[in-house]
């Protein structure tokens, strides 16, 4: 009985080594469906044990989630391990001059052929520290958003809301830090079965 079991365990090891070698990834394999820019409140929760706390103006985050679908040559069952998803974000800041920040994500055992989304934020101090607008901020305050996608270090998908040679308009602007990953958010537990999951190491 040990020995079938072994047996079992090595052939279980055996099929999922094959699909992870016969997984192809290559350019143009990640379709970005959509890309959506939302001014999000900051979450309120409720909790026992403590005293409720009244809080007459949650600020404003800034959310950006993409939609996307993987179309790969791979065997029923299988999943892509990881995806970097690499975002910009693109503003004029206080001086009228383009800023633009930038965050990465990776994604773990996405699913395959299937409709899935990606979300990132952008904290209110950061928000009010490059525009100046601590209180309210405006989706239309964003100039430009733009993600690459990566499997292996090989670009296999991305979109920008710009086109033509400003497309890639982080390349003229450069980059610093301050997009977050969800699980960095106070959204953390917030529609958690619509996301793709996160390597949070």
């Amino acid at each position: 009985m040990k020995k079938v079991v072994t047996l079992l365990a090595a052939i279980g090891l055996f099929v999922t080594g094959a699909q992870a070698q016969n997984l192809q990834l290559g350019p143009g394999s990640v379709d970005v469906k959509a890309m959506e820019v939302e001014v999000q409140k900051t979450p309120q929760f409720q909790a026992g044990g403590v005293k409720d706390k009244n809080i007459p103006n949650p600020r404003d985050w800034l959310e950006v989630e993409v939609e996307f679908e993987v179309d790969a040559r791979a065997p029923d069952g299988a999943v892509v391990k990881e995806l970097l998803f690499r975002y910009y974000i693109g503003f004029k800041d206080q001086s009228g001059n383009g800023r633009t920040i930038t965050g990465d994500v990776k994604h773990k055992n996405v699913l395959l052929g299937e409709e899935t989304f990606s979300a990132v934020y952008v904290s209110p101090d950061t928000l009010g520290e490059i525009t100046g607008e601590y209180r309210s901020f405006q989706s239309s305050d964003v100039a430009a958003v733009g993600v690459e996608i990566y499997y292996n270090g090989v670009l296999v998908g991305g979109k920008s809301t710009l086109s033509g040679s400003s497309a890639k308009f982080w390349e003229a602007t450069g980059t610093g830090p301050g997009i977050l990953s969800k699980h960095q958010t106070p959204f953390a537990l917030l529609w958690i079965d619509r996301y793709a999951d996160v390597d949070k190491n």
